[in-house]
């Protein structure tokens, strides 16, 4: 993987962490039948998926099992994408932020915010226009994950640790021996045959 989509990802992935589970589910809902078929491949839901309660939670285990919360954000803001690339027209290679101001709006009004804010993130590398829209505008800033607790440590069991010792000591014995037996073979191999 390369240093920029190790970046999308984490940027996807905060993003993801800061949304609601209703806008996942509403996102997802609101795809067409070729995206919602890219997003099941994607993540690796069956068909259907959308069936049943707890889809964002669904959404959001898969994005993580398979670290794909790059491409299900991509797949999650096709339908706004495609649109801010029409009406930018020949600045859709490299808007300005200037040009992002100009047609950002329409696009939050239509697609809402957090369809726009996973655009934003896809083009946040690459683009400078959007670089300048994600470092300066809040409603695009990319949330500052908060770092996993650390896992509790285990009670140690004095019984379990003794065991683990005393086999470490045997297993350390038995390469002593070996390296012993390994130096003298080397040693007998070196010493000059007699010749009678």
């Amino acid at each position: 993987m390369s240093k920029d989509t190790i970046l999308l990802e984490r940027r996807y992935a905060a993003v993801f962490d800061a949304l609601s589970d209703e806008s996942i589910e509403a996102l997802a809902r609101a795809l067409g039948d070729d995206l919602r078929d890219a997003l099941a491949r994607t993540l690796a839901l069956p068909a259907g998926f959308l069936d049943g309660d707890g889809l964002a939670g669904r959404l959001r285990g898969a994005m993580r099992s398979r670290r794909a919360h790059l491409g299900a954000g991509s797949i999650l803001s096709d339908p706004v994408t495609t649109k801010t690339i029409d009406v930018l027209g020949d600045r859709s290679d490299d808007p300005s932020l200037e040009d992002l101001h100009e047609v950002l709006p329409a696009m939050v009004e239509e697609f809402g915010i957090d369809a726009t804010r996973l655009m934003a993130v896809q083009y946040s590398v690459s683009l400078g226009g959007f670089r300048k829209l994600i470092a300066s505008d809040p409603r695009f800033a990319i949330p500052v994950r908060a770092a996993a607790a650390p896992a509790p440590a285990a009670a140690a069991d004095p019984a379990a640790q003794d065991e683990k010792r005393r086999l470490r000591a045997e297993r350390k014995q038995r390469e002593r021996e070996q390296r012993a037996r390994s130096e003298a073979q080397r040693r007998a191999a070196k010493r000059p045959q007699s010749r009678g």
